[in-house]
């Protein structure tokens, strides 16, 4: 879950109409990843193609953010759009497509203040990226092909699980293994819609026995359909959650 700095001067309306989806590709967003409240660390995220031009700016220390090697810790400080510092912080670079989002993104681990952490926010806003909406990371995730919609779904399963079969079924989900069956039952149906439709253009041939003993289409047909249907009701009976992942991790 994400973080906003709601109310502030420096957040642009972010919510997206139909026809304003193509932002989401040319866009660099930010907000902070970790609970509200006072902690030792919080993490504020920036994801978009201008993530690292703006980590540029407002961060100061031996190396600059576009020299960064890619998933390597760098110290560093934050500094405001005047020069002054905000505070000491951890930065690191993930390069797209080898990032969460598919996208350019950084992190920058802060002391966990909520004053200091909307300030480092606040810095990223003022120098580009614009307020994420609530979920967005994971959405571009998604757009950019580095989950399904499964997958993203099992995210904040992940996140609200409180017994362990609960989180046991979110990794399961997270891992792809729902993604995986909601396929293998797609291409079943294409395939069994595909030998309904050759059996309706070529009724004459599949009347007619095959060779020997083996069944003929219309039969094969009709037995493919039979399994398919005594499957279907309970797979339709199933939330499409990570519990479903739980009851058919066994079969």
């Amino acid at each position: 879950m994400h973080r906003s700095l709601e109310g502030s001067a420096f957040v642009r309306p972010t919510s997206l109409a139909k026809d304003d989806s193509h932002l989401i590709a040319t866009e660099t967003i930010a907000a902070i990843s970790t609970p509200a409240g006072e902690g030792a660390i919080a993490l504020v995220r920036i994801s978009g193609p201008n993530a690292i031009a703006i980590a540029d700016k407002i961060f100061r220390g031996k190396e600059a953010p576009p020299e960064f090697a890619s998933r390597v810790q760098h110290l560093g400080e934050v500094v405001s759009e005047s020069g002054d510092l905000i505070d000491q912080v951890m930065m690191s670079i993930h390069r797209a497509p080898a990032s969460y989002t598919g996208e350019d993104l950084v992190e920058i681990s802060c002391h966990g203040g909520t004053l200091v952490t909307a300030k480092v926010l606040e810095a990223c806003l003022r120098t580009g990226a614009r307020n994420a909406r609530p979920g967005e990371f994971t959405e571009r995730a998604f757009l950019n092909g580095k989950m399904d919609l499964t997958q993203a779904e099992a995210v904040i399963d992940l996140i609200r699980a409180r017994t362990d079969l609960a989180l046991r079924s979110a990794t399961e989900q997270l891992e792809g293994k729902l993604g995986e069956k909601i396929a293998n039952t797609r291409r079943a149906l294409v395939d069994l819609l595909a030998h309904i439709e050759a059996s309706i253009d070529f009724s004459e041939e599949g009347i007619a026995p095959d060779e020997g003993s083996r069944p003929t289409k219309a039969i094969h047909c009709a037995r493919d359909s039979t399994q398919f249907a005594n499957k279907l009701p309970r797979f339709l009976q199933l939330p499409i959650t990570a519990a479903f992942c739980a009851t058919e991790s066994g079969s």
